[in-house]
């Protein structure tokens, strides 16, 4: 009995694709918008707001802010897990690029 159907890689693929693609508008948002204007668009933390303490995503998006215009060190002090997460993110999308270049995003072949 075979676990992993044609179907269900295919399905698997389809939402790595579409989640890929929102990783990807992240990724680009801070070129495309710019620092100020995103920094803007996104609310204060629930958490912080209610609790008043940081929650482990706290300065994400200030760090992935910091990455995209080279101040590493600036992105480490606000959340020490931003560089990591870009990184793991870039990566992604270049399996992703790498996927759809050899065989094709939705291929299932074998």
């Amino acid at each position: 009995m075979r676990l992993m159907t044609r179907d269900f890689k295919h399905s698997l693929r389809i939402v790595w694709l579409v989640v890929s693609l929102g990783i990807l508008a992240m990724l680009a948002a801070p070129f495309a918008l710019g620092s100020e204007r995103l920094a803007h668009l996104f609310p204060v933390c629930e958490w912080k707001a209610k609790y008043g303490r940081e929650c482990a995503f706290c300065g994400m998006t200030t760090s992935f802010i910091d990455i995209s215009e080279g101040r590493l060190g600036d992105a480490r002090r606000a959340n020490h897990g931003g560089i990591p997460l870009y990184l793991a993110f870039v990566s992604n999308e270049l399996c992703v690029l790498g996927l759809a270049r050899r065989k094709g995003v939705m291929s299932c072949r074998h």
